[in-house]
């Protein structure tokens, strides 16, 4: 039997573009959004499937046993062991939506200037940014683009460290350093 999530996670990300701008029509920044969020959905939700299996039994039992509710025990002890491993679940469904222009392109569309609405209109992203002024043979235009370059590759390694420390900080919580 294949999981509804498993079928999902096989799907182009044209195929997400068009499903929502098909289903919603227009550009907006929105139906960017969630046409990216159907694309970081399976993997986000796979992942985080298998680190919550993680969490051994007998903590979960533990707890149980001294009475705690269920609720609590997901809260004060599940998440708290998973928090390393459902950060990296996060950040990898967040590294697979920021690699995808496709479905930006067909959902909040192409536009040279700044769109405060995120609720209608074009949007300006940063890789059409960088893919307009780096076919222009000006070098001002090239450095802008490079620009943008880095700018993209800052907010990945901004990504990447929050996640870093956001996992050693549950490590040293958890008295495992």
């Amino acid at each position: 039997v294949v999981h509804p999530v498993d079928a999902l996670s096989g799907v182009p990300s044209i195929v997400a573009g068009l499903l929502v701008f098909v289903l919603f029509g227009g550009y907006s920044g929105v139906r960017g959004s969630a046409a990216l969020t159907i694309l970081m959905l399976p993997i986000v939700t796979r992942a985080s499937e298998e680190i919550l299996r993680t969490v051994p039994d007998p903590l979960r039992e533990a707890s149980l046993a001294l009475g705690a509710p269920r609720w609590r025990v997901v809260t004060q002890v599940v998440l708290p062991t998973a928090r390393a491993g459902l950060t990296t679940a996060v950040l990898l469904g967040v590294a697979r939506a920021a690699g995808e222009t496709a479905p930006v392109l067909l959902t909040s569309g192409i536009a040279t200037v700044s769109n405060a609405n995120p609720f209608s209109g074009s949007q300006a992203s940063l890789p059409t940014f960088v893919w307009d002024l780096i076919k222009v043979p000006n070098k001002a235009s090239n450095d802008r683009a490079w620009t943008g370059v880095l700018v993209l590759v800052l907010l990945i390694l901004i990504l990447f460290t929050a996640a870093r420390w956001i996992g050693a900080r549950s490590e040293r919580r958890l008295g495992r350093r």
